[in-house]
């Protein structure tokens, strides 16, 4: 391989690493602030020619009590907050339901029309669609025969 095709390999394995680790550190940097990890909702995220989706389980929040913003034309951050059970209810047994304040923080590999981005929460789960911006979208080019 020469060099010109292993440096942009590289830089293309870094770039998927460094985003697992920063998925990964997310995750561990909310865990002071929640009583769980629980409270990090689980998300997936894929994509099809003309947009990015993401899932997020929420159960038990309301659109109040979720955000979600795009900065940087391709990180998409979802946050909020988890209200605490009542302490009250009685003893308790098990609590593996997280809560308090929580952020995941997604990077795409393509920039997104911000201005176009739906989100919706339906039975505790939050659907986003993010449309990919023009110029990341694929583009049929015509080939011409010679006359």
């Amino acid at each position: 391989m020469n060099g010109s095709r292993l440096l942009p390999s590289l830089w293309a394995n870094f770039d998927r690493w460094q985003g697992e680790m920063g998925r990964l550190f997310d995750t561990w940097a909310d865990l002071p602030r929640v009583a769980t990890a629980a409270a990090v909702p689980p998300v997936n995220v894929w994509e099809d020619r003309d947009a990015f989706h993401l899932e997020a389980e929420l159960p038990g929040l309301t659109q109040e009590q979720v955000n979600v913003a795009v900065t940087n034309r391709n990180q998409v951050t979802i946050q909020g907050e988890r209200l605490s059970e009542d302490e009250n209810k009685g003893r308790w047994h098990r609590r593996e339901r997280g809560y308090g304040r929580f952020q995941r923080v997604l990077r795409l590999p393509l920039p997104v029309d911000a201005d176009k981005v739906e989100a919706k929460l339906e039975d505790g789960l939050l659907h986003v669609t993010l449309p990919k911006s023009e110029e990341a979208r694929p583009r049929k080019i015509a080939v011409k025969a010679e006359a």
